[in-house]
């Protein structure tokens, strides 16, 4: 993906984080919508989660937009993931978690006998855990 405004409109899990707020809009099952992206204020950085098509969508403005997004069901073969939960950090007292899954890839390793090695190739966020899910 290449423009911010290509992100589709979803309702996704996560957060969008606007360079003159001091902390994160926390979505939870809400659709957003990246059409009207203005120059200012811009996105510092974007989780984004949508369960019902298992696409994940990391957004970082460093300059530019560095825009990743994961399908979780078009992954390369021999791939695993292992997940990884987190203590939220400024996402509101609704959020008890974050999920992310570390995804690694079998790849041929000169230090081994050019035999293959998992190498961790991305870590991708996965959602939330609310306060309002029953678990």
């Amino acid at each position: 993906m290449t423009a911010i405004t290509n992100i589709p409109t979803r309702k996704y899990d996560g957060y969008v984080w606007l360079s003159d707020q001091k902390e994160p809009e926390t979505l939870i099952q809400k659709e957003f919508s990246f059409e009207d992206t203005k120059a200012n204020p811009f996105i510092i950085e974007a989780l984004l989660w949508n369960a019902e098509e298992e696409i994940s969508i990391m957004v970082r403005h460093t300059g530019k937009y560095h825009i990743q997004e994961f399908k979780l069901n078009e992954l390369p073969t021999g791939h695993e993931l292992v997940e990884k939960v987190y203590l939220p950090h400024r996402l509101g007292d609704k959020v008890k978690h974050v999920y992310f899954q570390q995804l690694w890839i079998p790849e041929p390793d000169a230090f081994c006998a050019g035999m293959e090695v998992m190498t961790m190739k991305a870590l991708i966020f996965t959602g939330f855990h609310s306060l309002t899910e029953k678990h």
